[in-house]
């Protein structure tokens, strides 16, 4: 597993110093202090552009009020763990932590050595239950697209826009197309790989789905990254669905299949005359 990046907020300037010098020392690699805070309102901002895997959060920093701050925080990095720390003189009030989405409380006096399990169990467990969420949706996808008793099929062709830069993949694609029998669906898809040169995936995603003529185009991210954090850009720039690009032709035939059961036989997309659907965005998953 790579480094988990993490940022610390500590209210104490001398304290944030030393207790970074030691994070690197003692728990790299793997941890990786990515910024720092010493204010909630700084916190944020950093957050916000950083992404850290995790937050390390002092309860007395100053300029938030504790539980609403890890709200705001929640909010703007829903996968990001958030431990909170607290004196043990301190009241602290566990119910409107845990209500405010904080994943762990510990002493505010505890070490890096011993904060390191603590924080990788907290990620691990935010890894897992991912997965199963990512899994049970995907689970779900698939057995509609096998046991959907009012199928519709549609007699209109289909053209499908592949955006990507290695030749190889858009033959090994069309052929998997081809191989799948997609004879029949009525939505039009786009195929988008994140890196390409000129104009990067993530920048056309966020053009196509900002543009009214274009947006309600089905966009489903066909790329060779595992990045997390690709995965959840893609998705909150509005991405449809979320593939790693198979190994295997077999796999990449059948994963074709089951998205085009899906797409094109499942989920019905207007024409531009009709309103614009809702888009099944809590559907977004990433299959590897």
């Amino acid at each position: 597993m790579s480094a988990i990046s993490i940022m610390i907020v500590e209210g104490n300037p001398s304290f944030l110093r030393v207790e970074s010098f030691l994070f690197q020392k003692h728990c790299h690699p793997e941890m990786v202090v990515v910024g720092t805070a010493v204010r909630g309102d700084e916190a944020l901002a950093q957050a916000r552009v950083l992404r850290p895997d995790a937050i390390l959060f002092d309860l007395a920093v100053c300029g938030c009020g504790g539980p609403a701050m890890i709200a705001l925080l929640k909010r703007a990095l829903p996968e990001t763990a958030i431990i909170a720390r607290g004196s043990p003189n301190e009241e602290i009030d566990r119910e409107a932590l845990l209500a405010a989405g904080i994943d762990d409380v510990v002493s505010k006096f505890a070490s890096p050595t011993e904060l390191l399990p603590v924080i990788k169990r907290v990620w691990e467990n935010r890894l897992n239950r991912r997965a199963q969420e990512s899994a049970a949706v995907f689970h779900s996808l698939k057995h509609r697209a096998l046991n959907e008793p009012t199928m519709k099929k549609h007699g209109k062709p289909i053209t499908i826009l592949m955006a990507d830069d290695e030749a190889t993949d858009c033959l090994l694609v069309k052929t998997a197309v081809e191989r799948a029998h997609l004879h029949n669906p009525r939505p039009g898809l786009i195929l988008l790989d994140l890196n390409m040169p000129r104009k990067d995936g993530r920048e056309a995603l966020a053009e196509i789905k900002a543009d009214s003529d274009l947006s309600k185009i089905p966009v489903v991210v066909l790329t060779g990254s595992k990045a997390d954090e690709d995965f959840w850009r893609a998705r909150n720039l509005g991405a449809d669905m979320y593939l790693v690009k198979p190994v295997t032709f077999e796999t990449l035939v059948n994963v074709t299949r089951s998205l085009g059961k899906y797409w094109f036989e499942i989920v019905e997309i207007p024409h531009d005359s009709e309103s614009t659907p809702a888009r099944p965005q809590e559907n977004v998953v990433r299959v590897a």
